[in-house]
């Protein structure tokens, strides 16, 4: 998903920036943060509230790198698992099956199986799987691994359609035609789940039980989209899956989220960083008033802070780039190292390093703007996320185009898959905890779409998301399938559109920690929300974390054993595993 605008798909293990950025790399920042690593590849050492500023001298030694999952502690040897594949129908509601199959990539641990074990299914969601599929089933720190071990179980791995390996037609490019996506949606990716677990086994492997759901329990793991898959799943196939659990899920689609940043907002205050939120709302909305006389001074200003050919941009696609500091946001809070929040307020509050440059027709340029402008962090970040090559000085000339086509093939698949369904449009903030320049509207976020897809045909891409609709299909916030558990971030952006939103346009709901019946319907929420924490913290056991996550994994487990003492194979044929005993 995405976390902020544009973050999306490098690895998201678990969880999503603004639609703006490359989620690739918000997916990857997840993926580092629950191993314990920085974007840059350095351990995560959390911090005080308070810890050392980042000062004019830190500057010469910046690291610019974003770091990969196998930079992470090395681990004793494991299990020998590869990727595997299944033959899927591409359309699974077409009786007819004219439009052919594909093949949806997966993996697999089976060491610690024993009889009447259930299998677990991890969905890594809009992201290349193979970057953290073994991480999830062999790391000892994964506490999906964990999971899997206490249970006895089946692990697996899985990759969402038309992501990594597991796209009908061959790999996603920019050049992919828009009629490719026909059958990238929801519904069809829910329905690959079922047809898969329909047919599992590991006879192969020497394993003679009858996998399948109606012979052992399945228990569905996700968080962010893939969250969302795991309550629908339970809700849509709840003779496929047993039970669910649905971290950071943000089921109720929304063409405005606008409202992502009131969280951020409110945990930088939390967090003792109320100063630094207030010194950047002061620098977008001076920077809104420049832009507002749409004259020499909003040219000079986009130089000062992207350099010279960064003025060629237009308003909006500069809001873009300004949005890019809180990329790291819902996967480190304040910390992420050289990238993250904490650093920029120490630049932005600290030090006397100002730009001379005077804007025509202005006053005083404020020192949170000229300290923005000048944080050596930046340009370089901003050229990451947009995909271009902004040179950072106003005496050189830069490939400054912010207005670019995403190129990574997940974040193409995702941006057509919220453009279509389910909106996600973090627009600003506007207001009195405003973080993001008027100037990233929602009409902007919709050229963004259109952007990347220019000639889809209006049947399978509408001008606007089709929110109403997903909503009516999968049930929005009022979904409440049986035997599933709910956990969400205190200051989780996406906990705005979760069952547990507090956000105030939001229904009012009790998140209750009494375990329900096996099968009940459920009244309250059963879940939990985890104070100071963000997007999917109880899936990381390592690095940046908070106490509600063991809090929260073990409620989970807790409902976990209750419910597997209640289910019952269906049926007679097949060997079965063993009743599940709690």
């Amino acid at each position: 998903m995405r976390a902020s605008t544009c973050l999306q798909a490098l690895v998201l293990a678990a969880c999503q920036t603004t639609n703006a950025l490359n989620n690739a790399y918000a997916r990857s920042f997840n993926l580092l943060a629950e191993v314990g690593l920085n974007p840059d590849g350095t351990p995560i050492d959390t911090p005080s509230f308070h810890g050392p500023a980042f000062s004019d001298v830190d500057a010469a030694s910046a690291d610019f790198s974003i770091a990969s999952v196998a930079d992470g502690p090395a681990q004793p040897p494991a299990e020998n698992i590869t990727a595997e594949y299944v033959s899927l129908p591409i359309d699974h509601f077409d009786p007819t099956k004219k439009s052919g199959t594909f093949n949806n990539r997966y993996w697999v641990a089976s060491r610690a199986y024993k009889p009447g074990g259930p299998v677990f299914i991890y969905d890594v969601g809009e992201a290349n799987a193979s970057s953290n599929a073994l991480f999830r089933i062999q790391n000892s720190t994964s506490f999906f691994k964990q999971i899997v071990d206490q249970y006895n179980g089946i692990g697996i791995v899985w990759e969402h359609r038309f992501y990594g390996n597991s796209t009908p037609g061959g790999p996603v490019t920019v050049d992919t035609p828009a009629e490719s996506f026909r059958y990238l949606n929801t519904e069809q990716s829910l329905a690959d789940v079922a047809a898969f677990a329909s047919q599992f086994s590991l006879k192969s492997r020497g394993i003679n039980y009858t996998l399948t759901p109606e012979k052992t329990p399945w228990v569905f793991v996700g968080g962010s989209y893939p969250g969302m898959r795991a309550a629908f799943m339970r809700n849509m196939y709840p003779n496929t899956i047993y039970t669910s659990y649905a971290s950071s899920a943000p089921v109720q689609a929304s063409v405005d989220q606008s409202f992502y940043f009131e969280p951020v907002w409110r945990g930088m205050q939390q967090y003792g960083f109320g100063n630094c939120s207030r010194d950047i709302q002061a620098a977008t909305r001076y920077i809104d008033g420049v832009f507002d006389q749409d004259g020499a001074a909003a040219d000079q200003l986009k130089i000062m802070f992207l350099g010279k050919g960064a003025e060629k941009n237009s308003h909006a696609t500069f809001a873009d780039a300004l949005t890019t500091i809180f990329a790291t946001w819902q996967s480190y809070g304040m910390e992420g190292g050289n990238t993250g929040l904490r650093k920029f307020c120490d630049w932005l509050e600290t030090g006397t390093n100002a730009t001379s440059v005077e804007l025509p027709n202005q006053k005083k340029i404020p020192k949170a703007v000229q300290r923005w402008a000048s944080y050596p962090y930046f340009a370089e970040n901003v050229n990451t996320y947009l995909e271009t090559n902004c040179s950072g000085k106003a005496d050189v000339v830069g490939d400054c185009d912010l207005n670019r086509k995403f190129t990574d093939p997940a974040m193409i698949s995702w941006t057509w898959q919220y453009c279509t369904q389910w909106g996600y449009f973090q627009s600003a903030n506007l207001g009195p905890r405003q973080l993001v320049s008027k100037y990233n509207s929602l009409e902007h976020q919709k050229d963004i779409c259109h952007r990347q897809f220019p000639d889809a045909p209006r049947d399978i891409f509408p001008e606007w998301p089709a929110v109403d609709k997903t909503n009516r299909k999968f049930g929005g916030w009022n979904i409440r399938p049986s035997n599933t558990y709910w956990s969400n971030g205190e200051f989780d952006p996406w906990r705005t559109l979760s069952p547990a939103s507090a956000e105030p346009f939001a229904p009012k709901v009790v998140v209750s920690q009494d375990l329900p019946k096996c099968g009940a319907k459920q009244q309250n929420l059963f879940g939990y929300v985890l104070p100071n924490a963000q997007h999917c913290y109880d899936f990381r056991t390592t690095g940046v974390t908070v106490p509600g996550g063991a809090v929260s994994r073990s409620y989970f487990t807790g409902a976990l054993s209750s419910w597997l003492g209640c289910w019952k194979p269906s049926g007679q044929s097949g060997y079965p595993g063993k009743p599940w005993k709690a």
